[in-house]
């Protein structure tokens, strides 16, 4: 019965192969960001609550980007499989492209709506004066960071994730330091606070995107492109890649704007409420980063044997993957539980912040099982291209669902944030019987690269 669970030694070691520098990279990306939350929070809850609006704010776009990205990806991974190299190189031109674009069309909406977008969250003026300083910097980060996020994606897609996690440590080592040295003024540099970060933000995406190009130059060449032939994509590529790539940027799309609307929601209950959301996320990232390796892994193990017509193989893959994300996930929950008693004292937050702080670390320890089986199913059907059923138990299950139940609350009753918390990661559960639904109907058992 457990051999169905399982999979071969071989089986692991490509596993471990793939996904081990991605936990590692996001492992080590999360602990940094959580140590500059930690600064930024040693400034106080407006500080911190106007980094994480402008934060969620770029957490939309960002999701916009991989949800495009990612659909070009599906078909990296099995182009690969099927060592159908032109096309390869024409999904990485769509990549690029679309980054460009976004990357302009977010930063003209930054810089023209910038502070009437912090105001949805909150009307405390130092938090939206903070906040639009801290955007004004770092909407120049969207350029490097999109086509970053072309870039370091191909490589996963293909198997060479290793050289990212050094140009990931580089870059957050640089963020680290000019952190410690900007926000607090150490060592005889200017003391800028909130703006500070925003600058040391800034100068790590730029280190990070040329290193990457450099990458490219030197292990890139089954994929690389000349600029000048950025846009060239034949028109029956271009058309397959948008038909996997428009329904998964608008779940991205839909998908952020519900955790927008949830952040909404959590803000209404006071500034307290904003700045414990995002210490708790923070904190939290530190044991989500298995669903980052999980998707790496999906892509490679599902994604480059659906390209390479094995199946049955692929089917097998993908319900090993699953459960071992599960479990996983329940040990890291266990972890997440065990910190939430000493982790809320790192920040110089009053006691009720520190209460719903460990109160919401608590609860993501206590639903990230579930959530990560709702992932694994998510990143199975995508590889195998069924958007229509990410879709549906994604974007549109958050708002048909969590997302009414969340604004109810905030408008209409007058609970305690911590109990908004709790039934809103609850509904994960309904989900997941949606999920398997989705899963067992194995429309995403196909072969894209023929």
């Amino acid at each position: 019965m457990f051999k169905r669970f399982i999979g071969t030694r071989d089986f692991y070691k490509q596993l471990f192969a793939v996904s081990m520098p991605i936990v590692i990279q996001q492992l080590i990306t999360a602990s940094v960001q959580l140590i500059d939350n930690v600064m930024v929070g040693r400034l106080g809850e407006s500080a911190i609550s106007s980094v994480a609006v402008v934060n969620q704010l770029y957490f939309v776009i960002i999701l916009i980007a991989f949800g495009i990205i990612g659909g070009a990806g599906i078909y990296t991974a099995q182009y690969f499989g099927s060592k159908d190299y032109e096309k390869l190189k024409e999904t990485f031109r769509f990549k690029l492209s679309f980054s460009i674009i976004l990357a302009a069309l977010a930063f003209i909406i930054f810089s023209t709506f910038g502070e009437s977008l912090i105001g949805i969250f909150t009307d405390t003026e130092v938090t939206i004066a903070n906040g639009l300083d801290y955007l004004k910097i770092t909407r120049f980060n969207i350029f490097p960071m999109f086509l970053s996020f072309a870039i370091s994606s191909t490589f996963r897609e293909i198997g060479i994730p290793k050289p990212l996690v050094k140009i990931s440590v580089t870059a957050i080592i640089t963020n680290t330091v000019l952190n410690y040295l900007l926000i607090f003024g150490n060592f005889g540099f200017p003391e800028l606070g909130v703006v500070g970060a925003a600058y040391a933000t800034l100068a790590a995406r730029f280190l990070e995107f040329g290193l990457l190009l450099l990458l490219v130059k030197r292990r890139g060449q089954v994929f690389a492109t000349k600029i000048r032939r950025i846009f060239k994509i034949e028109k029956v590529v271009l058309a397959s890649i948008l038909t996997v790539a428009l329904p998964m940027m608008l779940n991205e799309a839909l998908w952020s704007l519900g955790q927008t609307a949830f952040l909404k929601a959590y803000s209404m209950r006071g500034d307290a409420a904003l700045a414990a959301f995002n210490i708790s996320n923070a904190v939290s990232q530190l044991v989500f980063i298995i669903f980052s390796a999980m998707s790496t892994a999906v892509a490679v193990l599902v994604g480059n044997t659906l390209g390479a017509n094995e199946l049955e193989k692929a089917k097998d893959n993908a319900f090993k993957l699953i459960s071992f994300s599960v479990f996983v996930a329940a040990v890291a929950g266990l972890l997440l539980i065990i910190g939430s008693f000493f982790i809320p004292n790192l920040y110089d937050i009053a006691p009720e912040t520190k209460a719903i702080v460990a109160f919401n670390i608590r609860v993501n320890g206590l639903f990230i099982p579930v959530y990560a089986f709702n992932v694994g199913v998510f990143f199975t059907l995508r590889a195998g291209g069924d958007t229509k059923s990410t879709l549906l138990m994604d974007a549109v299950f958050m708002w048909v669902v969590s997302v009414p139940i969340a604004l109810a609350m905030a408008y209409f009753t007058g609970w305690d944030v911590r109990i908004m918390f709790l039934i809103v990661q609850a509904t994960d559960y309904p989900k997941a019987f949606f999920a398997i639904l989705r899963y067992k109907k194995g429309n995403w058992v196909k072969n894209l690269a023929v």
